[in-house]
C-alpha cells in the first residue's frame, strides 16, 4: 500500500484538443444552406414550369437526398422529369 510520502508528485499541463471554433461552419451545414438557397431561388423563379418547382418545393419540405442533383439538373436547364427518371433508374427506385 502506498503512503502519503511514496507518490511523487507530477507537473500536470492542460489537455489540449484540436477544435475549431464553434462559429466556423462545418462543411454539409454550408452546402446545405448553399442547396436550399438555390432550391428556393427555383422555386420562385417563375420561368421554371411549375411541376418542376413543386418538385424542387416537394423536396425541401421532406430532406430529400436527390436534391442537390435535382437542383443541379433544373439550374442545367434539363427537364425534371427527366431527371427524376434518370435518378429513379440510377437507384432501382
Amino acid at each position: 500500500m502506498l503512503n502519503d510520502n511514496s507518490a511523487l508528485e507530477r507537473d500536470e499541463t492542460p489537455h489540449t484538443t484540436n477544435s475549431t471554433p464553434t462559429t466556423t461552419p462545418n462543411h454539409h451545414e454550408t452546402l446545405n444552406t448553399d442547396v436550399l438557397r438555390r432550391a428556393e431561388s427555383l422555386v420562385n423563379d417563375k420561368s421554371i414550369d411549375a411541376e418542376s418547382r413543386a418538385w424542387i418545393r416537394y423536396g425541401m419540405e421532406i430532406n430529400d437526398p436527390w436534391l442537390p442533383e435535382l437542383v443541379r439538373r433544373v439550374e442545367a436547364g434539363e427537364s425534371i422529369t427527366d431527371a427524376i427518371k434518370v435518378l429513379a433508374e440510377s437507384s432501382d427506385i
